[in-house]
């Protein structure tokens, strides 16, 4: 198959597949939120922000002699396992964000504006992105089916 019929293949395949069209519709949209995650991943690695507990807020609040002396042993190994499980969803979130980055660079202009308009905010329907940007249907849903199609190229999600 040709570059060409692959992509059309591909675009296709996306557009008739509900599921498929869902998950990179997640894809798109978590573009926008990995930044956060990943700094998320980074705080927990590296101590992060402090949190007061509950508890603190509370006015007159006295804690139990086990709330005051957690065993040590316990909340190490907790906070361990944590930096291990944020270690490794760090790696995974800097990848997807990366190839997601890369991706923009090569996209059409239609294509990329579809993407910032529909997935840059929450539940925006086709027929507000359509009317937002003065195109027709057929320009739109060209745009949006090859963006689809070419996360989808680029996850490997067929």
């Amino acid at each position: 198959m040709h570059a060409m019929e692959q992509m059309k293949w591909t675009e296709t395949r996306v557009k008739d597949d509900k599921r498929l069209r869902k998950r990179v519709d997640e894809l798109l949209q978590r573009y926008y939120r990995l930044p956060l995650l990943i700094q998320q991943a980074e705080e927990t690695i590296n101590g992060g922000p402090e949190y007061l507990p509950p508890s603190s807020l509370v006015v007159n609040y006295t804690p139990s002699e086990v709330q005051n002396n957690p065993h040590p042993m316990k909340e190490q190994q907790h906070h361990d396992y944590a930096v291990k499980q944020a270690k490794k969803e760090l790696v995974v979130l800097k990848n997807e964000f990366g190839k997601l980055h890369a991706i923009r660079f090569y996209l059409s202009q239609d294509e990329l504006t579809v993407w910032d308009e529909k997935y840059n905010r929450r539940f925006v329907r086709d027929t507000h992105v359509i009317d937002r940007l003065g195109w027709g249907n057929e320009r739109y849903y060209k745009a949006l089916d090859g963006l689809r199609g070419q996360i989808a190229d680029v996850f490997r999600l067929w």
